[in-house]
């Protein structure tokens, strides 16, 4: 018998069913799902977070960093108090956040991926799946292009950044 989510429709596999057709199924709830029930049942954000399995930032409306779970401050690299209330650029070192003009102000930030996806669920409660985003990123010998795969979810008054993969662009020559 398949076993399938009752919230979103995901295959969470097979189990075994005595006197039932082989093509029966039953519902279950996946890890997910049962973490967005508890969370709208009452379960702070801090909990929500440390149960996602990918690094996930919180952005508020203002485009600054809320929270982030313990698999986003080991990417970053950062403690909480390095993160809460900076602009994005600043949290995930951007080499344009150090311009005059700071994060989110400059001509580059138009054009960034990262930032027009969290602003657009900001404003259209719309989620965004597998993005795929470029991050120039200061590193201590001058600049690193990170690739990210990114995903964004709105609860609430804040956007989800949740970062599925993650690693360093292949250097030029």
């Amino acid at each position: 018998m398949r076993v399938i989510c009752c919230a979103c429709g995901i295959h969470m596999g097979e189990k075994p069913a005595d006197n039932m057709p082989p093509e029966a199924i039953s519902h279950g709830l996946c890890k997910p799902c049962a973490n967005n029930f508890l969370a709208q049942a009452g379960m702070s954000l801090g909990e929500y977070l440390k149960n996602i399995p990918v690094p996930v930032v919180a952005v508020s409306p203002e485009c600054t960093v809320g929270i982030a779970n313990p698999k986003a401050l080991e990417l970053l690299g950062k403690e909480p108090a390095e993160i809460q209330g900076f602009r994005g650029g600043d949290v995930f070192e951007c080499k344009y956040a150090t311009h005059p003009q700071g994060c989110g102000e400059t001509v580059h930030c138009s054009g960034c991926t990262i930032r027009n996806t969290v602003m657009d669920t900001m404003y259209t409660g719309d989620s965004h799946e597998h993005v795929p985003a470029y991050l120039n990123r200061r590193v201590p010998n001058g600049t690193r292009q990170l690739e990210l795969l990114i995903s964004t979810e709105k609860k609430g008054g804040v956007v989800l950044l949740k970062i599925e993969h993650a690693k360093d662009a292949p250097e030029e020559n």
